[in-house]
């Protein structure tokens, strides 16, 4: 009974978890009781590549959104606010991680317990990566050469390489561990564990917990700014934001709405844009002055936020709405609403720029 209340508690601060998965996930557990070690199986598939739409003569921007209750995740292209695919994953996504020079786009399937890759060029399912627990976060390197996995059940974080061989390294790092981002120079790892209440500071090169920095109340989002210097923790229970000077470890706690979930930096580190999923807004927050200048209206329960930068433009991901706002980050003014699908989370870096 303590597994099921501890998968259980996930519900509190997101919709991670049905019933059923519980039920399923609880039985996994117990089968891993036999074994001597936990392992990964990887598995994978290639599919025949199909010729797509896509104009491979311009730079394109796409926002890829996970649709969690229809086991899809929807293609939008940022230029023109549609969606131009919708492609089938695996069961319940929801973390994703893009490599635009791989041209691939990393999609967390919760329920069926592996990762799935698309093809960024043209829209195909490529591969899948079978995962022995339940991915939810994800993070490529800076140099794409690693994929990162965050294992909610396990309690781990799981280094795995973006070449054909697919080799992995794991290392345990707090309760219920949640979103992680990597440093611009591949040095640092930071994952929020939810259930410790801190960031897990890893050497990536060594895969060794260098710090443990203590945060607000159920961390769950995470963000970094381009130069690394500044780090959010977005704190569910406790309704505020933990924004971190990764030189000085300097902390500084600002409120926001109610059950915070996601945040992202703007490009010049002046602004931090946090989705509130029980006021449905967004929480614009003036990092210098440590005030609030923006309170912006989105769709129901918004989860997964990115901003695509060339064209000032945030994108939300709303779980209770089935679709996703566009928010002008210069006006800090709601312009549209796109349609995706069922239960949409987007949990993670979304944004794909591809020359």
């Amino acid at each position: 009974m303590m597994q099921f209340f501890h998968i259980s508690s996930i519900i509190e601060s997101n919709h991670l978890l049905d019933t059923e998965l519980i039920l399923n996930l609880m039985k996994t557990k117990t089968s891993n009781f036999t074994k001597t070690a936990t392992f990964i199986a990887l598995t994978s598939f290639s599919l025949t590549m199909m010729s797509c739409s896509a104009d491979t003569n311009t730079e394109q921007h796409r926002a890829y959104i996970t649709n969690q209750g229809e086991h899809t995740v929807s293609i939008i292209d940022t230029s023109t606010n549609q969606v131009i695919h919708t492609a089938n994953v695996g069961k319940a996504p929801v973390g994703i991680a893009v490599a635009s020079q791989l041209n691939r786009a990393y999609i967390s399937n919760v329920e069926s317990q592996d990762i799935s890759v698309i093809n960024t060029q043209n829209n195909t399912l490529v591969n899948t990566i079978k995962v022995n627990g339940a991915p939810v976060g994800l993070a490529i390197s800076p140099d794409e050469k690693t994929l990162y996995a965050t294992d909610w059940f396990n309690n781990r974080v799981l280094a795995i390489s973006t070449d054909a061989t697919h080799t992995v390294r794991e290392l345990s790092i707090g309760d219920a561990p949640a979103g992680l981002v990597v440093s611009s120079n591949n040095q640092m790892l930071y994952i929020t564990n939810r259930d410790s209440n801190d960031i897990a500071v890893i050497d990536t090169k060594t895969f060794t917990i260098k710090q443990r920095i203590p945060v607000g109340t159920h961390p769950f989002g995470i963000a970094l700014s381009k130069t690394g210097k500044l780090l959010a923790s977005v704190n569910v229970q406790d309704d505020t934001v933990s924004i971190i000077n990764t030189e000085t470890n300097a902390i500084e706690n600002m409120k926001v709405g109610y059950h915070p979930y996601c945040a992202a930096f703007s490009a010049d580190e002046k602004t931090l844009y946090v989705t509130n999923t029980q006021d449905d807004s967004v929480t614009v927050l003036d990092i210098a002055n440590k005030k609030t200048i923006a309170t912006i209206n989105v769709g129901s329960t918004p989860e997964g936020i990115s901003i695509d930068d060339t064209n000032h433009r945030a994108y939300v991901a709303n779980w209770g709405s089935n679709n996703v706002s566009v928010i002008d980050t210069n006006t800090n003014q709601l312009l549209t609403t796109i349609k995706t699908g069922e239960k949409s989370r987007a949990f993670g870096q979304f944004i794909s720029v591809n020359p």
